[in-house]
């Protein structure tokens, strides 16, 4: 039985979060590992509370079955739960550090001082394989012993399972592939002895190869790519499964030692991987899933049916360059470029009102299309996301009319105008138009001037598998986050102070006027004519979080002095969405809270995808 730390109710194993009060059940996996020359010991709780141990003095970390007796000399593993799961991880700094300084040196970097050498590959690699690597959430070191508290992937499917399971030789292909990017990117760490333990390889929920941990072996000389075979060999081995005759006998001369460098072996299997795609046919067995949301009016049963669509992308990632050959001096392998398809795309929307209004005239609509297409050949992923949010303005609740219409106008524009391809420029601009003139017509029929007249902003994102076209007019904005790039704002204000900017004033002086902050477009209160939305194209190359959100959101440089609380998270598979909404809401009502706030959450996660590596 597992005890709740925060209500003390005996919970399940299995559970996830307590059944009484629904705090989260946030548990860690700690690697113990003894110090060289220390002989190994069974760890001797930091501090003890009844009936309660714990790893550290804090108690924050209580054990779970506390072990007993004496350990051998390899790494203990131990389950602790976290007493405080709502606090940050204490190497939080430094991880992002090192996700914005990808080359940071640990021994010259101060926040590094006290965390131990084998916490280091953990979070040096995050920016570039993250989740191949397991999250870090705490390390530290003792007289005999280091302590590593990761992310638990105990339940996560073994490769050997997962090779067995699956006799397709295109997917057993790209695993072999994905080691030697492991086996790449590990090198520098000492850690390649990782892929060579069976117990360290799973799969995540969409069979992109992950490791439960790293060993490192800094003492000793780094095993021969020949080893690598060898594990090959053994996965082979334990299954039912028989590779194809040219991946064998690559295998084969791998054993020997006949293949020594390892862009060459990248380039072999990609090759190989080429006489096992086909075309992907239009199939019948195929799940479409589809949400929407429209908010906060009454209309969310509205329907909006989009077209089927292609895969179309040619995203790339890079991985470091590294000298391999293990025969003689080193060769320098060119940089790797790996292919990505989509693995999942999903969203959460929700508005309110704040503190200070009467009444939200914020509007906004998501909904998110995946139509999965699975054959022999492999499971593609298909996506269409439209994602809309209006702020809206005119006394006498006009505003929440103009952002209605312009949701419901915009909405419905692009049912009609989207088919295979993302709309091009000028149809979003006449969706931008269309939505303009509506509320345009409506003022003008009631003759209404200045002040009295209605309108509203618009960012609006539209996803079409990898590839995104954002529009937008006014204040609203459109931010996104990744490990490697952090969060960035993609769209800029259409406002006094930012136009004074993009003539060449200093943003000191531009933001001192008194009207810095007046809007210089909307849809609405002008014709056409008058009308230029900002459009543009962007592709989506990793993990990508986007973030719409009304001015009530994104006033003070509230993301981005809150950047690290309340959004990083967000970005993990792990993460709920929902959740991460509502505490960006609850935030924005604590700092901001003078204004409506209405903010959507977009997440796209990626994986590696071996069936175009053969054409690169």
């Amino acid at each position: 039985m597992l005890s709740c730390p925060s209500c003390e109710f005996e919970n399940t194993d299995s559970q996830r979060s307590c059944e009484q009060c629904g705090q989260p059940l946030q548990r860690w996996r700690v690697i113990d590992i003894p110090a060289p020359g220390v002989a190994p010991s069974a760890i001797i709780p930091a501090a003890v509370d009844g009936s309660h141990s714990y790893l550290d003095a804090d108690q924050r970390y209580r054990l779970i079955d506390p072990p007993s007796g004496i350990f051998s000399s390899e790494p203990a593993v131990l389950m602790v739960l976290d007493c405080r799961p709502e606090a940050t991880s204490p190497l939080q700094a430094l991880q992002q550090a090192w996700l914005e300084t990808p080359t940071l040196d640990p021994a010259n970097e101060p926040l590094a001082a006290t965390v131990p050498a084998p916490a280091y590959p953990y979070m040096a690699l995050q920016a570039d394989y993250f989740p191949i690597i397991p999250e870090l959430h705490n390390a530290w070191s003792t007289g005999d012993r280091t302590l590593l508290l990761i992310e638990d992937r105990s339940i996560w499917l073994s490769l050997g399972m997962g090779w067995a399971a699956l006799d397709e030789p295109l997917q057993h292909i790209q695993w072999l592939f994905e080691t030697t990017l492991l086996w790449q990117a590990l090198a520098p760490w000492h850690g390649q002895a990782t892929l060579l333990n069976p117990q360290r390889l799973a799969l995540s929920e969409n069979s992109l190869l992950c490791l439960t941990q790293i060993d490192q072996e800094t003492n000793q000389s780094p095993p021969p790519l020949s080893a690598l075979g060898q594990m090959w060999q053994a996965l082979v081995d334990s299954s039912s499964t028989t590779l194809p005759p040219a991946v064998q006998a690559l295998v084969d001369a791998l054993i020997k030692g006949t293949v020594l460098n390892l862009n060459h072996l990248q380039d072999t299997l990609a090759e190989m991987a080429q006489t096992y795609q086909e075309p992907m046919p239009n199939l019948p067995d195929t799940t479409w899933s589809d949400t929407e949301a429209i908010a906060p009016g009454p209309e969310a049963e509205l329907d909006m049916p989009l077209n089927d669509l292609d895969l179309e992308s040619d995203a790339v990632f890079d991985t470091q360059e590294i000298a391999e050959d293990e025969g003689s001096g080193g060769i320098e392998a060119p940089t790797m470029v790996l292919p990505m398809k989509l693995a999942n795309l999903d969203d959460a929307g929700q508005s309110h009102v704040g503190q200070q209004r009467h009444h939200n005239e914020d509007w906004f609509f998501t909904q998110t299309q995946l139509h999965r297409v699975s054959s022999p050949q492999g499971t593609v992923l298909r996506s269409k996301g439209l994602y809309i949010l209006c702020d809206g303005m005119g006394g006498h609740a006009s505003g929440e009319v103009a952002s209605q219409l312009a949701v419901r106008t915009l909405r419905d524009y692009l049912t009609q105008h989207w088919g295979d391809h993302l709309p091009d420029q000028s149809v979003l601009a006449e969706a931008v138009t269309t939505a303009n003139q509506a509320i345009f017509d409506i003022n003008q029929s009631n003759a209404t001037s200045g002040v009295g007249r209605m309108g509203t902003t618009l960012v609006m994102a539209l996803v079409h598998n990898l590839d995104i076209a954002v529009a937008h007019v006014g204040d609203s904005r459109l931010y996104s986050y990744s490990k490697r790039r952090g969060l960035r704002q993609i769209t800029l204000d259409h406002e006094v102070g930012q136009r004074e900017i993009n003539r060449g004033v200093e943003p000191a002086l531009a933001y001192a006027r008194p009207d810095a902050y007046q809007l210089t477009q909307a849809l609405g209160p002008r014709s056409k004519e008058d009308l230029f939305p900002s459009i543009a194209y962007h592709e989506i190359t990793e993990d990508t979080l986007l973030l719409l959100c009304s001015d009530g959101l994104s006033d003070n440089d509230l993301l981005e002095r809150h950047v690290n609380s309340h959004v990083t998270g967000l970005l993990s598979s792990r993460a709920n969405l929902e959740s991460g909404v509502a505490q960006l809401i609850d935030l924005a009502n604590e700092k901001n809270g003078h204004d409506n706030i209405t903010t959507i959450l977009v997440r796209i996660k990626l994986q590696p995808d071996m069936t175009s590596l053969a054409g690169l």
